[in-house]
Order: structure tokens, then sequence, then C-alpha cells
């Protein structure tokens, strides 16, 4: 069986680490012959820190843009100039707090009293650049949108938009861009298949689509998020968002398997 795993609020409860517990959990999956798959919005540059471990395992960053295997770091599509302009646009318009990546690099205006900034790029593997020298990006991601604005920006990125993908956090105030046709579900589809099985695990809006097309699928509680759309679905449980309730799910799957 294939297992797809996100990362923040899914097994890591603190955006720094995986519980031991939870890792020791998941290399048994490992060693008897599933494909462990991890999937996040982060790209693989701020994702590695974080599962240091599984570092050669398949990894899906930027909510679908890139992945690498065995280490080898592929995008899968970018963002086209055409939205790029518009993002930026919107940015400068409204003047949002905003974080652009490519396949390595990036482009922020937060500085290091927001968390979010303690998170990107931990290692210093790569570079800071000005906005307009981001030329291919996977991500873009637009926050602290005023509550007034948000409508209408999300409208503005939907219809004057070329080819992007939204995923939008209004109880957050922020909005997640990729290229369109990108997302969590259709990366794993071209990775394993588009008829493979997985079974998967996330906690917010950029897992949806991967929970629904999963053979089964665990919500993992989240605040910010109205969870009740999953009560009636047969093949999603929930769970409770602790290393403890995440663990003994992963040990029916060791038992009965």
């Amino acid at each position: 069986m294939n297992f797809v795993f996100d990362i923040d609020g899914t097994i890591s409860f603190d955006g720094y680490h995986v519980d031991l517990l939870i890792e020791e959990r998941i290399f048994k999956l490992h060693q008897l012959g599933h494909q462990v798959i991890f999937a996040s919005a982060r790209p693989i540059r701020d994702l590695l820190p974080v599962i240091p471990e599984f570092k050669d395992f398949t990894l899906i960053g930027g909510n679908g843009s890139i992945i690498s295997q065995n280490g080898q770091i592929e995008v899968i599509k970018s963002i086209t100039q055409d939205d790029l302009q518009l993002i930026k646009d919107i940015i400068h318009a409204y003047q949002l707090k905003y974080i652009l990546d490519d396949k390595y690099n990036y482009s922020t205006n937060l500085d290091a009293t927001y968390e979010l900034f303690q998170r990107i790029d931990p290692n210093h593997t790569a570079k800071i650049l000005d906005m307009d020298d981001i030329v291919e990006p996977i991500k873009a991601f637009i926050l602290d949108i005023r509550h007034d604005d948000f409508e209408e920006i999300a409208t503005i990125l939907a219809e004057k938009s070329h080819s992007l993908e939204l995923i939008q956090h209004l109880n957050e105030n922020y909005i997640d861009i990729t290229a369109q046709g990108i997302d969590k579900h259709t990366t794993i589809q071209k990775i394993i298949g588009a008829t493979t099985e997985y079974i998967a695990f996330g906690n917010d809006h950029n897992d949806i689509q991967m929970l629904e097309h999963a053979s089964h699928g665990y919500f993992v509680t989240n605040l910010h998020m109205d969870h009740t759309t999953f009560i009636n679905n047969p093949q999603i449980t929930l769970v409770d968002d602790t290393n403890e309730a995440i663990c003994n799910e992963l040990d029916k799957w060791l038992n009965e398997k």
C-alpha cells in the first residue's frame, strides 16, 4: 500500500520536528514494503529540515508543484509569467505580506517577528531574492489579507488569471497559489499512477482533494477548519491532533498488515 503524510499539523505539531514514536512507525511501514510519501505545502527546501531522516523518500512540496525522489528535485509545474505579474500587482496594490518560492530560492517581505519566517530555509541553503528575480515560481503565498479585502482579492485572482489554482484560508487570512491543475492529489497520481490506491493523512484545506480520493483518509482535527463535511464520509476517519492518536491509527495498519 502507499501511505501519504502531510506534515504540519498532521504528524508535526510544532512545525520543527516529527515525534520519534511517529517516525518509528513510519519507518516500520517502509520496512514492511509499503511506499511512504510525504506531501506538504512547504517547498522541498523547508520540508527537509523537519524530516531529515526521510530525505531519500518521495517528497511532494509546494502543494504538489515540486517533488524530490532519491534526493533529486523536479518542478512539476510553475506559475506563468502573466499570472506571476498579476500576483505581484495584487501584493503591491493591497500591501500584502508574501512568500514567492522557486525551485530552490525565495522572495519574501516577512521579518523575524513572524513565526512563519523562522520556518523558511532554516538550514540556510537558499538565496533570498528580490521579488522580480523570481522567474519560475512554483508557489505564491499571500497572507495577512484584510477580511474586507479577501473576497475581492480571491475574485481577481480567479477571474483575471490565466491558469492558477487557489486554496483559500479565509479563517487564517491567506491564500496559497500554484499553477492550475496542481494539488497534492494530482501529483500523487503522477507518482504512483492514476488508479493506484493510497492511504492519506492530512489536516487542512490543501489536503481535501488528497483525502477525498484516497482509499482511506485520516483527517487530523484542525481548529481553523470545519470538518463536519467529513463526518458522514465512511472513507475518512477523524483523528485528534496528538502524537498518541496518530500512533494509534498507524498501529492498526502495522498490526493488520
